[in-house]
C-alpha cells in the first residue's frame, strides 16, 4: 500500500520549487552543531570603490531638494528628483557596465539603500523594487543574452520596472497564483502566451489610475493549454515568469494608496489576453516559482540595509534629544529607563551594520545567503520598528506632533510619526516575519526532514542511514568542539567568551532540533510555535557571530567604544536565549544599571557618532 505524501496541496507545489542545494551558509550549520567560523574568518569588510564613493556623494546632493514631508502629504515623488537620479544611473546600480549600468557590488548597493532609508521610505522602495526585485535581478539571474541585450540598457537609462507576483487572494502562498498564460501554438510549437489575470500590491506598477509607472513587469503566471485546467485538481501545475511590457494591448492598472510610505507607486495591474512572445519567458515553463524565490532571496537584502539607515537616523536624534532635554535636573539620557533605549539603538545599529557587511562580503564571493537574507530582513525590520517606537517614547508629546506644528512652535521638526507609519510595513512586505520564520525552519531543518522522509519512504539503504544521521547529531551536540582554544581566540581574546557561548548554544540548539524532529516526525511542520522558538535562537546567534567578526576587523578595532557596545549586544542576546528565574534576572538587571548608565553617557557625548555615518542627517550638530 502506498504511503501518503507528507506534503500535500499547495505545500507540495512549494516543495517542488525549493532550491534543493544543500545549505552551506552560516545559519544552517547552527542547527547541526557546525558553527562555520571559516565563513567569517575567510572574509573582510568589503571596500567601497572610488566610483561608488563618488556616486554616493553625487546621489546625496541629488536628494537635497527632496522634501519627505511633501512626499508624504502629496503621495508623489517629485519628477525633477527622479529625472536627476536617472541621469546619475541610480536605476542601473547593479546592471553590468556592458549594458550601460554602474555594476556596483551588492555591498555598495546596500550603502545606497542605507542612505535612502535614512531620508525617505518611498524613494527607497522605488529604487529597490526597480532593481532588486524588478526586471533587472531575475533577468540577470535567469535571462538569455538576447533578453539582457534587449532590456538591460533600457533599464540602466532609467526605465522603471516591477515584479508582479502577489494577487488579491495570494500573498506568501505563491503556488496559489491564479493568473494564467494559455499557450499560443503554430505548427505544434509554442510561439507565445495569452496572459490573463489580476495582480495586487505590485510596487512601481501604477503612476495613477489607468497609467503605468513601470514600462515592464516580471509577471508570475500558471501555464495552461486551456483556462479550464485551473479548475482541474488533477492538472499539472506549471508556473512561468514573463517579461511583460505594460504598453501592450490588454494591460491596465489601478493605483493603491496607503497610510504609510505614501509616495509608493503601488498598484493592481490587470491583464486581459495579453500576448507575450515566447522569447519573453524567463527560464523554462516550470521555473516561475523558482525564479520568484531566487529573486526575493537577493532582493530582501535591500530592506534591512534601508532599516539600517533608519536606525542610524533614530540614534542620531536620540543622541541629540537625550542631552538637550533636561528633566529632574539632568539630561534625560542619564535616566536609565531612557538610557537603555539609547543603548539598544546603538547596539542594534552596530549589529545590523555587521550583518549587512557580512552579507555584502559573502554575496561578492557568491556564497549561500538564502537563510541569511531572510534573517537580515526579519531582524532589520523588527529592530527598526522597536527603536523607532523607542524614539517616539523618548520624544514624548513632541513625537505625536506634526513636523509643521513643531516648526510653528519654534522647535526642530522631527518626523517621528511619519517614521513610525513608514516603518511598520517592513514587518509585512517581502515576506512577513511569521512566514519567513516558517520558511527558515523548513530550510534550516531540511537535513532532519529529509532523513525523516527517507526513514518513512526511502530505500532500504536510506532507511538504514537515517538513524545513523540522528545518532551522529546526538553525539556532536553533546561533545565540545574539537579545538576550543583555536576557535575561542580567532577574533581576539576580548571576544573569546562569546565564541564559546555561540558554540555551546549551537550544541543546545541541535539537541532541541533533534528532540523536536524525533518527537513530532512528519507533523513537525505543523508545530509553528515550536519552530519559531528554534529559528529565534538562530536569529540571536547569527548577529552575535557577525558583530564579533565585524568588531575584530582591523579597520574597526580602533573605533571608540566598539568592544563595550559589542559586549552589550551579545549580553542582550544571551539574556534572550537563557531563561532563568525572576530572582536571577533581578540580580542581573541590578548589575546592568551601571553598564547602561556608562554606555548611554558615552553615546550622548558623541563617542559613537561614527555609527551615524552614511546617512542624510535630520540635524546639524
Amino acid at each position: 500500500m502506498k504511503k501518503p505524501d507528507v506534503f500535500q496541496g499547495s505545500v507540495a507545489v512549494a516543495e517542488t520549487a525549493r532550491d534543493k542545494a544543500s545549505y552551506s551558509g552560516f545559519l544552517a550549520g547552527l542547527f547541526e552543531t557546525d558553527v562555520r567560523w571559516d565563513l567569517l574568518t575567510s572574509i573582510g569588510i568589503p571596500q567601497t570603490s572610488p566610483p561608488a564613493l563618488d556616486f554616493l556623494e553625487r546621489f546625496k546632493l541629488a536628494l537635497v531638494p527632496l522634501d519627505p514631508e511633501q512626499v508624504d502629504s502629496e503621495g508623489e515623488l517629485p519628477e525633477p528628483v527622479l529625472k536627476t537620479l536617472a541621469e546619475l544611473g541610480a536605476f542601473g546600480i547593479k546592471i553590468p557596465r556592458t549594458f550601460g549600468g554602474l555594476e556596483f557590488t551588492q555591498y555598495e548597493y546596500q550603502k545606497v539603500a542605507t542612505l535612502c532609508g535614512s531620508l525617505d521610505a518611498s524613494l527607497t522602495v522605488l529604487l529597490s523594487a526597480a532593481q532588486s526585485i524588478g526586471v533587472p535581478e531575475p533577468l540577470r539571474l535567469f535571462g538569455t543574452e538576447a533578453q539582457k541585450a534587449k532590456y538591460l540598457p533600457r533599464l540602466a537609462r532609467g526605465e522603471i520596472s516591477g515584479f508582479a507576483l502577489t494577487e488579491r487572494h495570494v500573498g506568501c502562498d505563491i503556488s496559489k497564483v491564479e493568473t494564467y498564460a494559455v499557450r499560443a501554438t503554430e505548427n505544434g510549437k509554442t510561439t507565445g502566451y495569452r496572459l490573463t489575470g489580476d495582480k495586487f500590491f505590485i510596487t512601481n506598477s501604477a503612476r495613477q489610475d489607468g497609467e503605468f509607472l513601470s514600462s515592464m513587469l516580471v509577471v508570475i503566471a500558471r501555464i495552461v493549454d486551456r483556462p479550464e485546467e485551473l479548475q482541474d485538481p488533477q492538472a499539472q501545475k506549471r508556473y512561468g515568469a514573463f517579461i511583460v511590457e505594460t504598453h501592450w494591448p490588454g494591460c491596465s492598472v489601478t493605483r493603491l494608496r496607503f497610510e504609510g510610505v505614501r509616495g509608493i507607486y503601488n498598484g493592481a495591474p490587470s491583464f486581459t489576453s495579453v500576448y507575450v512572445p515566447r522569447e519573453n519567458l524567463l527560464g523554462g515553463e516550470e521555473d516561475g516559482l523558482r525564479i520568484a524565490l531566487a529573486t526575493l532571496t537577493v532582493g530582501r537584502l535591500t530592506l534591512p540595509a534601508a532599516c539600517l539607515g533608519g536606525l542610524k537616523q533614530c540614534l542620531s536624534v536620540m543622541r541629540w534629544w537625550g542631552r538637550t532635554r533636561v528633566q529632574w535636573n539632568k539630561p534625560i539620557g542619564e535616566h536609565n529607563l531612557i538610557g537603555e533605549k539609547f543603548c539598544r539603538a546603538a547596539a542594534y545599529t552596530l549589529a545590523l551594520e555587521a550583518v549587512m557587511a557580512f552579507c555584502g562580503a559573502w554575496a561578492k564571493k557568491k556564497g549561500d545567503l538564502r537563510l541569511e537574507s531572510a534573517a537580515a530582513k526579519i531582524i532589520g525590520s523588527e529592530w527598526y520598528w522597536e527603536v523607532v517606537n523607542d524614539l517616539f517614547q523618548v520624544r514624548g508629546g513632541r513625537g505625536f506632533m506634526t513636523v509643521e506644528s513643531q516648526r510653528k512652535s519654534g522647535e526642530t521638526g522631527i518626523p517621528v510619526m511619519r517614521m513610525l507609519r513608514d516603518a511598520r510595513i517592513n514587518l509585512v512586505w517581502e515576506g512577513t516575519s511569521e512566514i519567513l520564520r516558517i520558511w527558515m525552519a523548513r530550510e534550516a531543518l531540511s537535513p532532519y526532514i529529509e532523513q525523516g522522509l527517507a526513514l518513512l519512504q526511502g530505500t532500504i539503504s536510506q532507511r538504514l542511514a537515517a538513524p545513523l544521521y540522528y545518532a551522529r547529531m546526538a553525539l556532536r551536540s553533546c561533545l565540545p568542539f574539537s579545538n576550543p582554544l583555536r576557535t575561542s581566540g580567532m577574533f581576539g581574546k576580548d571576544y573569546g567568551k562569546w565564541v564559546r557561548y555561540i558554540e555551546s548554544t549551537s550544541r543546545r540548539l541541535t539537541r532541541s532540533t533533534l528532540a523536536a524532529t524525533l518527537r513530532h516526525r512528519q507533523s513537525l511542520h505543523h508545530k509553528q510555535l515550536l519552530l519559531q522558538d528554534l529559528v529565534d535562537d538562530g536569529l540571536a546567534l547569527f548577529p552575535m557571530a557577525a558583530i564579533i567578526w565585524y568588531a575584530s576587523q582591523p579597520e574597526m578595532r580602533a573605533r571608540p567604544g566598539i568592544r563595550e557596545l559589542a559586549d552589550y549586544f551579545c549580553q542582550e542576546m544571551m539574556e534572550r536565549l537563557n531563561s532563568s528565574s525572576s530572582a536571577a534576572r533581578r540580580i542581573r538587571r541590578g548589575r546592568k544599571d551601571a553598564s547602561v548608565y556608562c554606555l548611554s553617557k558615552m553615546i550622548m557625548s558623541g563617542e559613537y557618532a561614527w555609527l551615524e555615518e552614511g546617512i542624510a542627517p535630520l540635524l546639524e550638530k
